[in-house]
């Protein structure tokens, strides 16, 4: 029974994974021009929320097949890897650009 639902868990963590990695593409590459940049430092900031979100999402998604034996654990590692990302950015963000007197 484990090899029919292998497959339709692995495609629905592969396109939570696709996801992910769109979303962190976004809040890796996008660069604020400045520290006056406060339109592109808070589309960071969401995509970086939304990397975060996703990514417990998926590891909450993966860790049903993972316990049944379904899945091996390695499929928990790319949603860590993009929870870490996520965290990791918005914490750069956030120190690197502190918000000014007038925010």
């Amino acid at each position: 029974m484990t090899g029919l639902l292998r497959g339709p868990w692995g495609v629905l963590l592969l396109l939570a994974n696709l996801l992910n990695g769109y979303v962190a593409y976004a809040a890796l590459v996008t660069r604020p021009q400045g520290a006056w940049d406060e339109s592109t430092l808070t589309g960071i900031e969401t995509a970086c929320a939304l990397l975060v979100v996703f990514s417990a999402v998926t590891f909450l998604l993966a860790l049903l097949p993972v316990r049944r034996r379904t899945l091996s654990r390695w499929w928990l590692a790319p949603a860590l890897v993009f929870l870490l990302v996520g965290a990791a950015r918005w914490t750069y963000i956030v120190q690197a650009y502190p918000q000014g007197p007038g925010g």
